[in-house]
């Protein structure tokens, strides 16, 4: 079966089960290289940050990866970053302005803040623009290499053959699918989903939609956002943890899965998944 190049409209329900997976950090090991080569050193250089490189690696990996904000948007990771940063005792250019953004309930995205920037919104969001277009540029600078993490191909061969299976990844539809075609794992879904950030719920309607029941329906991701978006539409969720990959995915195949199939993946079971993601992104 060939995978549907869907533009986020259509889709339809072959079976009777759903498995539903976040692409980057959770089936394929991206999440951390483009912290390493893209966020990361962005912030370093547009920040001025150079004698303090290792407090602000340090202090943007732990938030990129092991907080509550791990997957969500670059501007509120920017944020929290900083302020972790100047706790440590460096000086960070524009530090107010930009927490009084990111606070103020404004749309926060490249396209919003280029405009508020040309209507002359002072140095602090300049910077912060400045920022967000380094972080593009070395992204696009990035190799192409998008691994899955071991494990992800033999489980979803496995899923596919009882149950439809959709990826969702952030970025156009271009990008993502190119992604997940790069990766090896075209073969083993239904669909690619495509949305902006904050937009996975939205771009996920039709697939949600489509008439499978509540409990057979399962997410699969690696952030709290993949954990709330499962509890908006209604479905199971499963987390993907982060140090844990392989673990996890062997886990779904051989334990997760077959409870989902079964009826007794609900309650207890799902509980005790939840509870151990929470722990690791505090």
């Amino acid at each position: 079966m060939e995978m549907r190049e869907t533009e986020n409209t259509a889709y339809a329900r072959k079976r009777e089960f759903l498995l539903c997976t976040d692409i980057c950090g959770s089936a394929l090991d991206t999440l951390r290289s483009r912290q390493e080569q893209a966020y990361c050193p962005a912030l370093v250089e547009v920040f001025e940050l150079e004698e303090h490189a290792q407090e602000a690696r340090r202090a943007w990996m732990s938030v990129a990866l092991e907080s509550r904000l791990r997957g969500g948007n670059r501007f509120r990771l920017l944020s929290q970053a900083c302020v972790r940063i100047a706790q440590q005792g460096a000086a960070v250019p524009g530090l107010d302005g930009i927490l009084h953004w990111v606070e103020s309930g404004s749309e926060l995205t490249h396209g919003a803040l280029a405009a508020r920037v040309k209507r002359g919104a002072g140095p602090a969001l300049a910077r912060a623009l400045a920022w967000s277009r380094e972080v593009n540029r070395r992204l696009t600078a990035m190799p192409k290499e998008c691994a899955p993490f071991a494990a992800v191909e033999g489980c979803l061969a496995a899923v596919r053959a009882v149950a439809d299976v959709v990826a969702m990844g952030t970025g156009t539809p271009a990008a993502v699918r190119g992604e997940w075609t790069r990766g090896g794992l075209s073969g083993y879904t239904d669909a690619v989903f495509a949305a902006p950030q904050d937009g996975k719920a939205e771009a996920l309607i039709p697939v949600f939609g489509a008439g499978y029941l509540p409990s057979h329906m399962l997410v699969v991701g690696d952030t709290l956002g993949d954990a709330a978006l499962a509890a908006q539409a209604g479905a199971l969720f499963f987390p993907i943890l982060p140090g844990r990959e392989e673990a996890c995915w062997q886990r779904l195949a051989e334990e997760g899965f077959p409870k989902f199939l079964h009826g007794s993946f609900a309650g207890a079971y799902e509980d005790t998944l939840r509870k151990a993601q929470r722990s690791l992104l505090p």
